[in-house]
């Protein structure tokens, strides 16, 4: 299994690798997510512009997650849903569980994926080739030495 992703401008003039999926929201639809690929991101979070379409989804938790960075702590809230991948193949993979959505627009202009779900996959940032791809069986890859 093969997920594409990309390497985008962000508003700073950084360019970040990012993915796109689809997650399932309240209504049973699925919506289309740009996602920020984080290595150093513990949890996936989506960003609060998705808040009024994911916060119905919300799961009350006897002991809340706390969601802290580089800025510091911010608000959030617990979902349980499933996000969906395109493969190259055409075929789609879903990853279910408990996601983080941010309460706070200032907290991040996009959704971020985390080692929740990037656990599940080989990823490579290729920044050289810009390459930027989720592994999976049947696929795999290689690191071999030229001279």
């Amino acid at each position: 299994m093969r997920v594409n992703g990309e390497w985008i401008l962000c508003d700073d003039g950084i360019i970040r690798p990012s993915v796109q999926a689809f997650v399932r929201v309240a209504d049973g639809a699925w919506v289309e997510v740009l996602f920020l690929l984080d290595a150093g991101a513990d949890r996936t979070v989506f960003s609060a512009r998705f808040l009024h379409r994911l916060q119905p989804l919300e799961k009350v938790e006897s002991e809340s997650i706390r969601l802290a960075g580089v800025g510091g702590q911010v608000g959030s809230i617990t979902i349980e849903t499933a996000i969906r991948f395109a493969m190259d193949d055409g075929q789609r993979a879903t990853v279910r569980g408990l996601f983080s959505v941010f309460t706070e627009v200032e907290s991040a202009d996009l959704s971020v994926l985390g080692r929740d779900v990037t656990d599940n996959f080989s990823v490579i940032y290729d920044y050289p080739n810009r390459a930027v791809v989720l592994l999976a069986p049947s696929h795999y890859y290689e690191i071999k030495t030229s001279f």
